[in-house]
């Protein structure tokens, strides 16, 4: 009877790291969802305030930009609409073009 209990305590015990496991996950696979795994491009429909301020040039006020005209224009369909948000001229474009996309 204890060589049973043993192993069912410890699985018992588990439960709890596992669920805290798949919680941490959780966030780690939204950010993957914004990041193509094939290309790395960043998808400027998906991307979090935190991963448009890893590209250059842009900071939290032309992240947030990006993000408000998302939310009142709709999905971008090209990367050049990009142009239509305050702060972000072509030349910016020029600079992150090789590291976004539109899906």
């Amino acid at each position: 009877m204890k060589k049973l209990i043993s192993p069912l305590l410890i699985s018992l015990s588990l439960i709890p790291c596992i669920a805290t496991m798949s919680t941490i996950a959780a966030p780690l696979e939204s950010e993957v969802a914004a990041v193509s795994t094939a290309n790395g491009l960043l998808d400027l429909n998906t991307a979090s305030l935190e991963q448009l301020k890893a590209l250059p040039g842009i900071g939290a006020s032309k992240a947030q930009a990006i993000i408000d005209y998302r939310e009142e224009k709709g999905r971008f369909l090209e990367i050049e609409q990009l142009t239509e948000v305050r702060g972000i001229g072509k030349k910016m474009l020029e600079k992150i073009a090789d590291k976004i996309e539109v899906r």
